[in-house]
């Protein structure tokens, strides 16, 4: 049964991996280097300043902080069980990228083409783009069951398409860098939805549901003893 459930994310990440690899070699490189100069040259003040709010608001100190200030949020309206798994969904979708950043080590595109400033082999995928996608799993997670739910992921798809098209547009990432951010951020994520059960289990008590605030069910309880 857990093989079963983890067979989804087990295909994300062998296809992250095999996109990387491929990523790495000459003609996809060339083809990416294409790709990034059409974009730029859609540049204008307008977009650029948009680019720029994306960069900053969804970097690592800004995701930091937002993941706290969640955590934190959740653990206040006495739902602190649900504050680990949404802490674990956006952790754990972030470090998946994280570690096919170190493992496929790509190049940055030319620092020439760039608006910001980034350098390094860790272009593999899109650290910005994992992050985004991953807080926007962790969204609708928490809005699943509920009317928001349609809302939350319209607007959650609209972030990281322009995540995406932000980070070509800045000139820091090729576009098999941000695609490779959507499998390895799907692939964390969704390995800890589909452990759910096993993750609130050992917190002490049985399965949470999605977009229910599960810590009140029980009768007598204002928090949930933690």
């Amino acid at each position: 049964m857990l093989i079963k459930r983890l067979r989804m994310p087990a295909v994300l990440v062998v296809a992250t991996g095999l996109l990387g690899v491929a990523a790495r070699t000459p003609l996809v490189t060339e083809h990416d280097l294409r790709a990034d100069e059409a974009i730029e040259t859609l540049r204008t003040p307008a977009l650029t300043v948009v680019a720029d709010v994306l960069n900053v608001a969804f970097g690592p100190v800004a995701g930091l902080t937002i993941v706290v200030l969640l955590a934190v949020t959740l653990v206040l309206m006495g739902r602190a069980r649900t504050a680990v798994l949404v802490t674990l969904i956006v952790a754990i979708g972030w470090a998946t990228g994280s570690v096919f950043k170190q493992i496929i080590a790509r190049p940055r595109p030319p620092a020439a083409d760039q608006l910001v400033h980034e350098i390094g082999h860790d272009s593999f995928p899109s650290g910005h783009v994992t992050l985004t996608l991953s807080l926007v799993v962790a969204a609708a997670f928490l809005a699943a069951g509920t009317r928001r739910f349609p809302l939350v992921v319209s607007v959650g798809a609209v972030l990281v398409a322009a995540q995406a098209f932000a980070r070509m547009y800045l000139g820091v990432h090729y576009p098999t860098d941000v695609i490779g951010a959507l499998l390895a951020g799907a692939a964390g994520t969704s390995a800890v939805i589909a452990l759910r059960g096993s993750v609130d289990r050992r917190l002490g008590r049985g399965s949470l549901r999605l977009g229910r605030p599960a810590d009140h069910r029980r009768s007598g309880n204002a928090g949930d003893g933690t």
